[in-house]
């Protein structure tokens, strides 16, 4: 059986679990302002008061700790979409709204083995290695920074189910019968024709693409092989503001943050 990480453990483990030293641990504010922290033994600095972190060592999530002020914190457990937003950025991420989308379109589960080209920051990967545990998640990348970052990233948040490799998806994949081939890159219809090669029948190519000109080409070349469910979408996502004296849109909303398409091989 494979040895299981502390995080692992962590996440299998109820909302009961006592708090040991070295969990992960999600510290909330009166505010609502959100801190994911290692439990040791020192102190957390807020503009709401110090907070002796080994404290929290013997508590249950659901309890309060406070902070020098007087301030009561409530001790949370960190989910993915905590850990998403949380970790270290360096370029441009695909928002969890958008990636959700992944996974709504292509069904990927527990299992699948996924290619994802683009690793950036890692924040797709986590999604994509959490969504498919105990498959596996291949991630390519060109920038040797950006992996750094990435696998920093998923080795503190992830499952140990990431391969990543330094090489340049345009010149092909490495990878067979896989289920989802998802792409973040300048030119997603160069790997059009690798993908089609790397998936089993009934397996997804993704791409997300910020310019409508990147599309029109995926699309184009999408064209010369035998993929069906062919479809291009944008997640806009509007909020509420609900208060006793009336509700209505707020002024300022998610607009266009980039196209998804989708392709599976027929």
């Amino acid at each position: 059986m494979r040895r299981l990480k502390r995080l692992d453990l962590h996440l299998l483990q109820g909302v009961n679990h006592t708090i040991e030293e070295n969990d992960r641990v999600l510290i909330l504010d009166p505010r609502g302002k959100k801190y994911l922290i290692t439990v040791t033994n020192r102190v957390f600095h807020t503009n709401l008061g110090k907070l002796d972190i080994s404290e929290l060592i013997g508590k249950n999530y659901g309890d309060k700790i406070k902070s020098h002020m007087g301030k009561n914190f409530s001790i949370l457990k960190p989910n993915l979409i905590d850990y998403i937003y949380m970790m270290r950025k360096m370029p441009q991420t695909i928002n969890p709204d958008d990636a959700c989308q992944i996974i709504a379109n292509t069904g990927i589960s527990a299992g699948d083995t996924v290619v994802e080209a683009g690793a950036g920051s890692g924040a797709v990967t986590l999604l994509l290695s959490y969504t498919v545990f105990p498959g596996k998640v291949y991630s390519y990348d060109i920038n040797e920074r950006f992996l750094k970052v990435a696998k920093e990233n998923i080795d503190t948040y992830g499952k140990g189910n990431v391969e990543f490799k330094l090489k340049d998806i345009y010149d092909g994949i490495d990878e067979k019968d896989v289920d989802l081939v998802s792409l973040d890159l300048p030119e997603p219809y160069r790997v059009v024709g690798h993908a089609y090669e790397a998936l089993r029948a009934g397996g997804f190519i993704f791409s997300f693409s910020p310019c409508i000109e990147q599309v029109i080409d995926f699309r184009r070349e999408i064209s010369k092989y035998d993929y069906t469910e062919v479809k291009s979408i944008e997640c806009i996502i509007r909020e509420y503001e609900v208060k006793e004296k009336g509700t209505r849109p707020k002024t300022r909303m998610l607009g266009h943050t980039g196209y998804m398409s989708f392709a599976r091989k027929a």
